[in-house]
């Protein structure tokens, strides 16, 4: 073989530039005509006699023919198809991550805890705990986004496979306490809780407004959490992360609280030891106090028949005890509203539409808001759910105070529910500002000139992200039995639009269940 090769190799032509290198010749003008020579006359030259086609005389080297050029083929292989779970990650990183430049702090809550649990745990740790959660509520929200059987049959795996996995993870770590209070575990248990939003079907409507019994998976993964949370904060887990992190689960859970009609526990009441301050600290105890008393007029309308005469005059001391509390409230409520800062507050603006029909109904009474940011416009709607809350509240104790002789109450009754018009027609206004409905506007003094935008779906317009500011408050105000039907239908038809961008099942299955409205402002009893 060895020699073979030695053969083989003396058949070769190589030209010596050792000599030229190194400046021992002078390089020759024009083509190397010896080489050209040789390789002609030579059977294993790669030029072979083709090279005869050559004109070899330096003036007309540079012209030479040549064969035909045959362009280069930029054909490429098929690319092999990205995993799915790629896929959901890259949706649901870039829908539900991205936090609104400018937004108020009093105001964050899921969204920064996906990013500190994507940014700070997820890609360092994948078979973590959070790491189970996320991938499976990914799947779950890019299945539905995409109206994708296959997708959603995926999270469904995900969930009986890795999620189960982490329910079992989470379970071992609650018996130790030391991992119970872990972030890790807080997060991914939340992260439960809108995994079962997403993954609800929409199999029959909802028959009347208890949220209790619709929401109870989410709800139960709410109690767990606010279980773990209780336990980091006797165990005085306070570091900077974990303080701010127990600041955002706590307002998810308040919120939770507030939709069940469930009062706070004690250690769950004082915002300034989850760090909150200023205006934010002071709606924060409003908020308290509303979830109180939205308790106790549950409690009275649950308990307000086949009464003893004693009986009636406890219900009817304790309804007059919650009258003046909500009233009470709603004050504080109004003060502070009247100290906000003039660039955190919005204009009210006439729209001129262009005609479309659908962009007229996304308008309520042809009036909108125009907010600093989507962040302002979501803390003011928060501030509007409150205040409608106590409305409701007000207006449950009038109407069980009705029914008692001697009671003088139609004027307040008229009075509150005045109040709750104003409430929700500012309510309905800020939503097309929060859906991205609004193309331009051009202010001159006082007046402006807006124009909607022309689309079928808000979910091109604006993130999940964005709209998720509109889930709580719209689900909060169309469960309240005081709302009129115009107020209803609009903000039934925004929330369909809200569960659509933000891929909730449980938020659909809410507005396609809402009842009538108890209350028609046009006929105040």
């Amino acid at each position: 073989m060895a020699a073979a090769h030695v053969e083989e190799d003396r058949d070769l032509i190589f030209v010596n530039e050792n000599e030229y290198a190194i400046g021992q010749r002078k390089r020759p003008r024009g083509p190397n005509l010896k080489a050209a020579s040789i390789a002609q006359n030579h059977p294993n030259s790669v030029t072979s006699s083709k090279a005869t086609d050559l004109e070899i005389s330096p003036d007309n080297a540079l012209a030479a023919k040549r064969p035909p050029w045959k362009p280069l083929s930029f054909a490429i292989a098929p690319v092999l198809a990205a995993p799915l779970e790629d896929y959901a990650l890259a949706y649901y990183s870039r829908c539900y991550v991205e936090v609104p430049h400018g937004m108020p702090e009093m105001v964050d809550g899921h969204v920064l805890q996906v990013q500190f649990a994507l940014n700070n745990i997820f890609f360092s740790e994948p078979q973590s705990v959070i790491s189970l959660a996320i991938s499976a509520v990914a799947h779950a929200t890019f299945g539905r986004a995409q109206r994708s059987r296959s997708a959603l049959a995926t999270g469904c795996t995900v969930y009986h496979q890795k999620y189960a996995k982490a329910l079992a993870k989470t379970n071992i770590a609650l018996k130790d306490a030391s991992e119970a209070t872990d972030d890790r575990v807080l997060l991914a248990v939340m992260l439960l809780s809108f995994y079962e939003n997403t993954v609800m079907n929409q199999t029959s409507q909802i028959s009347n407004r208890d949220i209790r019994r619709e929401a109870s998976r989410t709800f139960v993964h709410h109690d767990g959490a606010m279980a773990m949370l209780k336990l980091r904060r006797q165990r005085s887990y306070c570091t900077g992360s974990a303080m701010e992190l127990d600041k955002l689960v706590r307002r998810q859970l308040m919120r939770s609280l507030l939709l069940r009609s469930m009062p706070l526990p004690p250690w769950l009441r004082d915002g300034s030891k989850y760090g909150e301050h200023g205006l934010a600290l002071e709606l924060d105890r409003c908020m308290v106090i509303v979830a109180k008393l939205r308790h106790q007029a549950s409690n009275l309308c649950a308990g307000s028949t086949c009464l003893s005469r004693s009986d009636e005059h406890d219900q009817k001391s304790q309804c007059q005890c919650l009258l003046g509390e909500a009233q009470a409230l709603d004050a504080a409520l109004v003060m502070w509203e009247e100290s906000m800062a003039v660039e955190d507050r919005f204009r009210i603006c006439t729209i001129q539409n262009n005609g479309r029909l659908e962009n007229c109904n996304r308008i309520y009474n042809g009036t909108v808001h125009i907010y600093p940011t989507v962040g302002h416009a979501g803390m003011w709607n928060r501030y509007r759910a409150f205040r409608l809350a106590v409305s409701d509240t007000m207006l449950k104790a009038l109407s069980i105070l009705a029914g008692y002789p001697g009671s003088e109450v139609r004027l307040l009754k008229e009075a509150v529910k005045s109040r709750s018009e104003c409430l929700a027609d500012d309510f309905c206004a800020s939503v097309p500002y929060m859906l991205g409905l609004l193309e331009s506007y051009q202010m001159t003094g006082l007046d402006a000139t807006i124009t909607t935008k022309d689309l079928a779906s808000s979910k091109i317009t604006v993130t999940a992200s964005t709209a998720a500011f509109l889930c709580w408050p719209l689900t909060m105000v169309i469960m309240l039995s005081g709302l009129s039907m115009r107020h209803q239908r609009y903000l039934r038809d925004r929330l369909l639009e809200v569960s659509e961008i933000v891929d909730d099942g449980l938020l659909e299955r809410i507005a396609n269940g809402v009842p009538p409205s108890s209350y028609d402002s046009e006929n105040i009893p």
